[in-house]
């Protein structure tokens, strides 16, 4: 950030003016101190910032990571902050990371702060940042933290990427479809009002084409309404929360979503073991983080039974949530003190399979989608061509 400054030269005994650039007014102060200046003002320049959107959980991984660097560095956690909110591309972090640094300012610590401030921190972020507090080692919690967010935002990235093509080619077969409604059904919809009698798809599809000709306002008024409706209805979490419970419980879809799950959470606890999170916090939270209803039962009885006295490969075993394979990498690492690596790579094994199994999801789901358009315009096609035939009394 940039400071206006107006002082007295010791040097020379005279007026100077000017701006300084620093991460605080403190450091501005001293660096004038430097410059033999005897500071008389020092006002911040109000700096324009972009467009305020919404900071989605996506957003915090690059400027965790720019704050570990800095830490790092030497640099005071307070100029870390200050220096991030000066993003003038996203005026949402900006302003968040301000409060950030004032908190810490009034005296909050860092991990308090965060669970504080505006911004969307997943509760993980919170844990991993006070282990570090407490441990001296900030700048490795915050990366695995920063590592964490861009896991969980590479898993949401596969699944819109896997659904793309799907529903394009749905998107291609509705144009197909009303470019055959407005441009070719209507050449034939005098045939409604002959004499000849149609065969039944002929008339609804003539008579359909004919409506949404006659009423096109209504027709798309109507869509559009459906469609907002849809985006409101799916962009809600508590709906979304729904309908991946009914999904996990599906033949094809639960192995997916299930994998999905056990690399999240072993990813999860890694990062935080890794930050020397307590491994009942790391596991509470891991479990908590959950979206599938069952899972998180099973996770939370996991960690009852370790705070039981049971070891923790015979609680995973018991709650169900991870093969044979991965359960035996677990036993490993509880025996030789290597939990938080072998968690990463039981992460590792269930994204893979993950990956594998998203694969046989939509080998299938593609050809359902050109099935089903195709049948729907096959339909079409065919009252029209029965409506031809009728009119001409030729036989198919």
């Amino acid at each position: 950030m940039k400071f206006d400054y107006s002082g007295v030269d010791l040097t020379t005994q005279q007026t100077v003016s000017g701006d300084i650039e620093a991460f605080s007014d403190a450091e501005a102060l001293r660096e004038l101190q430097k410059r033999r200046i005897e500071v008389i003002s020092l006002n911040q320049q109000k700096e324009k910032l972009g467009k305020k959107r919404k900071v989605s959980v996506a957003d915090l991984a690059l400027p965790l990571q720019e704050m570990a660097t800095l830490t790092e560095s030497g640099v005071v956690l307070v100029d870390a902050l200050n220096a991030l909110a000066k993003n003038k591309e996203h005026a949402g972090l900006a302003i968040g990371f301000k409060k950030l640094a004032s908190l810490i300012e009034s005296g909050e610590s860092f991990s308090s702060a965060i669970k504080q401030s505006s911004l969307p921190f997943p509760e993980y972020v919170q844990y991993l940042v006070k282990a570090g507090e407490l441990s001296g080692e900030l700048a490795t919690a915050l990366r695995n933290a920063s590592s964490q967010l861009n896991y969980d935002e590479e898993l949401k990235n596969d699944l819109r990427s896997a659904l793309t093509y799907p529903l394009v080619l749905i998107g291609s077969g509705i144009v197909a479809m009303i470019i055959i409604f407005f441009a070719v059904v209507p050449k034939f919809s005098h045939l409604l009002n002959g004499d000849t009698e149609l065969p039944t798809l002929a008339y609804l599809v003539l008579s359909a084409g004919k409506f949404a000709n006659d009423n096109p306002y209504l027709l798309f008024g109507g869509a559009a309404g459906i469609l907002i409706f849809a985006i409101m209805f799916f962009t809600n979490r508590s709906v979304r929360t729904k309908l991946a419970n009914i999904a996990i419980e599906m033949p094809l879809l639960g192995p997916w979503l299930s994998e999905q799950d056990a690399a999240r959470w072993a990813s999860l606890c890694g990062a935080m073991l890794s930050a020397r999170v307590g491994l009942l916090n790391a596991l509470t939270l891991a479990a908590q983080s959950s979206i599938f209803i069952r899972r998180k039962q099973r996770a939370l009885k996991m960690v009852d039974d370790i705070q039981s006295g049971v070891s923790m490969p015979d609680a995973i075993a018991r709650a169900g949530t991870l093969p044979g394979t991965s359960l035996n990498l677990i036993t490993v690492g509880d025996k030789t003190g290597k939990l938080a690596e072998m968690m990463q790579a039981v992460a590792k094994l269930h994204d893979e399979a993950c990956k594998r199994k998203m694969k046989q999801v939509m080998t299938l789901i593609e050809p359902l989608a050109i099935l089903v358009v195709g049948v729907l315009i096959g339909i079409m096609i065919l009252g029209v061509v029965l409506a031809i035939t009728a009119s001409t009394d030729m036989a198919l």
